[in-house]
């Protein structure tokens, strides 16, 4: 039988990080179970187990396909959470950009306990989602979206190549050559702050180590939507907005398809704005040969004090179910 819901901790509205911790490890226990137990056939069928027979599994048989295909994302149709646990769907809408790791880490768990030998510690996961309640059109896609679950509709018009983005970084500290815990990645390079040997001053000089087991790299493509020629308002510009996809969804979209897209929008430094044309962004490291602790100060001063703009990027989107 499926297993017992308990509700959901309070949303993490204002409240200190242990609440927020115990909201978030909530949210994936739900999304775990919902995992392990949603059936699309008929609630008649009383045997559960997707080995036994009995009622098929729907993201249990889709775990197994990933492993069959070497893939790496879970589709989930966003109705059946709805209607299964309102309050897991509530909270995923209202705080998919806060809930996102947790939401893989609950995909990642199944697959290790079921596929030990495919959910290696280097592999990453990732849940996509589509068939939400709203669909927006570009247009609609402004700051209040940001954070959400959020869906809207355009046309592809421009594809890049496909890149390598670090994801966790492992580094080497190059004056006494300790090897630093894993960073995260937060939408920028980032390092370790200080070297993880107590004795080591070093907070600047860092080498990455790139070898097998080491830093996590993922491939990741810039798509440029732009809204619906039947969408855009008499008398007005269509308007476009930057997707990133990442992982098993590069080099899915093509100029001239028509997609839905699902994920979050989130607002990043418009640094480039900053230069003036033909200027050139970089960053300036001060430091001084006698107190190599000194970090990186920041944009060249020729920059002056400009006004600081956002951009707001739609990461990490889904297409369609693959059939």
């Amino acid at each position: 039988a499926a297993k017992s819901r308990a509700s959901l901790p309070s949303k993490p509205f204002q409240l200190p990080d242990m609440a927020q911790d115990a909201f978030a490890q909530g949210v994936r226990e739900h999304f775990e179970v919902f995992l392990e137990s949603f059936s699309s056939e008929p609630a008649s069928a009383h045997d559960t187990s997707s080995t036994a027979g009995g009622m098929a599994l729907d993201y249990m048989e889709q775990c197994k396909q990933m492993k069959l295909d070497e893939r790496t994302t879970l589709y989930v149709d966003f109705r059946h959470i709805e209607s299964t646990d309102q309050s897991l769907a509530d909270a995923i809408t209202a705080e998919y950009h806060y809930l996102e790791d947790e939401l893989r880490s609950a995909v990642r768990n199944i697959m290790r306990k079921r596929y030990p030998e495919y959910a290696t510690e280097e592999k990453e996961f990732f849940v996509n989602f589509y068939n939400t309640s709203a669909l927006l059109r570009v247009r609609d896609m402004k700051s209040d979206r940001v954070g959400k679950l959020t869906s809207f509709s355009g046309t592809v018009t421009r594809t890049s190549e496909v890149r390598p983005e670090l994801v966790t970084g492992i580094f080497e500290c190059e004056l006494c050559g300790a090897t630093s815990d894993p960073v995260p990645q937060q939408f920028k390079y980032c390092e370790p702050q200080k070297c993880s040997n107590a004795s080591c001053p070093n907070k600047t000089s860092w080498r990455l180590k790139h070898s097998v087991g080491e830093s996590v790299f993922m491939d990741w493509q810039r798509v440029r939507v732009q809204e619906n020629a039947t969408e855009i308002p008499a008398g007005s510009m269509p308007r476009t907005i930057d997707v990133i996809l990442r992982g098993d969804t590069v080099e899915r979209a093509k100029a001239g398809d028509k997609s839905i897209f699902t994920g979050t929008l989130v607002a990043v430094p418009d640094v480039a704005q900053l230069c003036a044309p033909g200027e050139r962004l970089e960053m300036v490291s001060k430091v001084d040969a006698r107190n190599p602790t000194d970090g990186v100060s920041g944009l060249t001063k020729q920059l002056g004090c400009r006004e600081l703009t956002y951009r707001l990027p739609f990461l990490p989107p889904s297409g369609e179910p693959p059939a």
